[in-house]
């Protein structure tokens, strides 16, 4: 069996490149516009051997790929372009947005670089646009390249991310052999979907670093208006003022959002406390471990973002396997874990420090409409 390499494109902060590390894949590296987001990707992937690039995925080449990453050939290839021009929750205009050149991007560097195989995600309304033509025309694009390709829609709760979070996954292998997708391993009564609960129960109420311990589990300030009508809210509902739903203990969390540019989008509340969920919540309802930590230089509205975005490592690491099952690639998972504590601290500013930030950064949409008016 051989051992590939790979590298992922539009990396984001790696969720991607996480599943497939933890499957056992080397992916070299994970290439990013965003300058934040690859500072995170590095300080969560240097260690296991997976370096992140800031390039324009717009305007690289393939060969230039090649050379920041030190490579002469890659096996595979994973991006998740983004996915704002076919969202449900954006403008949804589809071919009409010119990010939705990223995805001919993807398959431009497919065709520079020749992987033996490769995994687009995106969102399910991908296959909506034009009634199904654009997809359509992603995939002739694709199988011109002598790839056998298919897509499928899948929740994350299937393979065990305790989300309701549903992704549309295009698979392609070189040659002609049929494309095979991986089965749910959750959803079943021997095993059932993870639930909020199942995350996020065994952490303590948000709080300062210095109070708890825990990574990225700083609190919310909400308004008293907001935090009264919070109590009110029963769990697997909405609130009507604010439109904010609340997780319910014992189903999945509802999907994450990432939001863009000024907009931070509403976050589940939690379902016992009367607060939005935290950031190291929020990656718990995405299956990140504890172990992938935002460094407090990242602003936080950044972090939030940096999770919605994310594919969850969970379903990565069940398509990496999927993938190579089926070409006969060697798994090794331990020879990519790497030990988390030779990083820097993720830490550096103090407790008080961080919270005079979080009060200059903080966004209205958590504050409720009095507090707003009032601003």
């Amino acid at each position: 069996m051989t051992k590939p390499i790979g590298i992922e494109l539009f990396a984001g902060c790696g969720g991607l490149s996480t599943g497939f590390l933890d499957a056992g894949l080397n992916v070299a590296a994970g290439f990013e516009l965003d300058a934040r987001a690859v500072d995170v990707y590095n300080y969560n992937h240097d260690y296991r051997g997976s370096t992140g690039f800031i390039a324009d995925l717009n305007v690289a080449t393939g060969c230039e790929l090649l050379r920041l990453a030190n490579l002469k050939t890659v096996d595979f290839i994973a991006g998740g372009p983004p996915c704002q021009p076919f969202s449900i929750a954006g403008k949804r205009q589809g071919k009409r947005d010119i990010r939705a050149d990223l995805i001919g991007h993807f398959i431009r560097l497919v065709d520079e670089l020749r992987p033996s195989a490769f995994m687009l995600e995106n969102v399910p309304n991908l296959a909506a646009i034009s009634g199904g033509e654009f997809l359509d025309e992603v995939k002739a694009e694709l199988r011109a390249l002598d790839y056998s390709v298919d897509h499928c829609v899948v929740s994350a709760a299937e393979f065990g991310v305790p989300q309701n979070r549903k992704r549309l996954v295009v698979l392609g292998v070189i040659g002609r052999k049929p494309v095979r997708f991986p089965g749910p391993t959750h959803g079943s009564a021997n095993r059932p979907y993870l639930s909020a609960s199942d995350a996020i129960d065994d952490l303590p109420d948000a709080g300062e670093f210095g109070e708890t311990g825990i990574y990225n589990h700083e609190p919310t300030l909400h308004s008293a208006d907001m935090v009264a009508r919070l109590s009110a809210l029963e769990p697997g509902k909405r609130e009507r003022g604010s439109f904010h739903d609340r997780l319910h203990p014992e189903r999945p969390s509802y999907t994450l959002r990432a939001g863009s540019g000024n907009f931070s989008p509403l976050r589940p509340v939690h379902y016992k406390h009367h607060r939005v969920v935290t950031v190291r919540e929020s990656a718990r309802l995405q299956g990140f471990s504890d172990d992938f930590r935002w460094p407090d230089r990242i602003p936080r509205l950044q972090q939030y973002r940096q999770v919605g975005n994310a594919v969850p490592p969970p379903m990565a690491k069940a398509f990496a396997e999927c993938l190579a099952d089926q070409m006969g690639w060697q798994l090794d998972p331990e020879a990519f874990a790497g030990d988390p504590t030779a990083r820097a601290p993720a830490n550096v500013l103090s407790d008080a420090e961080r919270k005079a930030l979080r009060a200059v950064r903080m966004r209205g949409a958590s504050l409720g409409k009095v507090a707003l008016s009032r601003g």
